[in-house]
């Protein structure tokens, strides 16, 4: 779940906020909806702060003050009447919809009026969605509930036909350098996270152990080889690289991240890359180095061969052979008098 920190919602999704906003104070919000949108984007924020707008005993133009008794027990995660769940391991099984049934049921305990917040609804099972949908079509008293989900598609067709879904647009790339400051990423990572994903609960998970940072790292220490045309970048994937790549899906993060490399050579020569916008400034002069030695076509082919390794994991070819005949590729193509044809 995202931080429930007061105005997250505001900041992240102004528009949406504003529009959510406007419909509690007319009365206007409807029983159900389908927040949809890349992880981070804001909709666990913005259910969390309709729900403190609905209950705040001291609202301020039109907003919740975040202060009083009804705000922080929300934001606490400790008010009767707003009732969350998230998935129990990997899916939202038939027994916690039951609970939330079973609240369905139930007159709101301290006021008229009752919020359920459902995060990753995709992961409902069929069973638990099947259970859920009928409350939903008929909703006991004065209820609203916020399904929160980063694949609509994958929520049941006839859930997603009975409640308003919103998508939620993605982060300007300036709210995300932000983000990740405040979450305490190191700024020699920010840009490099940013080039590839725009989910934070992915990030989160990249930067469980150190990984992220020990894999970028060794990434410098294995372009840094290449640059050199020096034929130890072979054995260092072996050595250094692979304990790293533990499954399929840091692979393909891998990927990106080499290809991220050659991207910043490839702005440095055409000039279009601004200090700020450097995604591995650890080895910026190596960079420069490389943008030097290596001419426009020998960049663009190094990134083709970098590009293909998608295709070949597809077929199932070993991670470790796919990366050294890559290598191997990257050090012929810099120490020939290479020509794109």
């Amino acid at each position: 779940m995202e931080q429930n920190i007061v105005n997250v919602a505001e900041t992240k999704q102004p528009t949406i906020f504003k529009q959510f906003m406007n419909l509690v104070k007319r009365n206007e919000l409807s029983h159900a909806y389908v927040f949809t949108g890349e992880d981070g984007a804001g909709q666990f924020s913005v259910a969390m702060e309709v729900a403190m707008r609905l209950f705040c005993t001291n609202v301020q133009n039109g907003m919740p003050c975040g202060q009083c008794p009804e705000c922080r027990r929300i934001m606490n995660y400790d008010h009767p009447d707003v009732v969350m769940t998230k998935p129990d391991g990997l899916s939202i099984k038939v027994d916690q919809i039951r609970h939330v049934k079973s609240e369905f049921t139930k007159s709101a305990m301290e006021a008229s009026k009752k919020v359920f917040i459902i995060s990753e609804a995709e992961k409902m099972t069929t069973g638990a969605a099947n259970s859920l949908l009928k409350f939903i079509e008929e909703p006991t008293g004065n209820v609203v509930s916020f399904l929160i989900s980063k694949n609509r598609n994958l929520v049941l067709p006839t859930i997603i036909s009975r409640t308003q879904v919103v998508e939620f647009p993605s982060l300007s790339k300036k709210l995300m350098v932000e983000e990740l400051k405040s979450s305490g990423v190191k700024p020699s990572e920010v840009n490099l996270m940013i080039s590839i994903t725009n989910s934070m609960d992915e990030i989160n998970e990249w930067l469980k152990d150190d990984w992220f940072e020990n894999t970028q790292r060794l990434l410098e220490k294995w372009f840094t080889y290449l640059v050199k045309s020096d034929a130890m970048a072979m054995p260092f994937i072996q050595m250094s690289l692979m304990p790293l790549i533990t499954n399929k899906e840091r692979q393909r993060i891998v990927i990106s991240m080499m290809i991220s490399l050659f991207d910043d050579v490839l702005q440095m020569k055409y000039e279009t890359l601004s200090a700020d916008q450097v995604k591995y400034p650890g080895i910026l002069e190596q960079t420069k180095q490389a943008a030097t030695k290596w001419n426009n076509d020998q960049v663009l082919a190094m990134l083709d061969e970098l590009l293909n390794m998608n295709s070949s994991m597809n077929v199932n070819v070993n991670f470790q052979n796919i990366i050294e005949s890559v290598t191997l590729k990257i050090l012929t193509i810099s120490q020939s008098e290479f020509v794109k044809g």
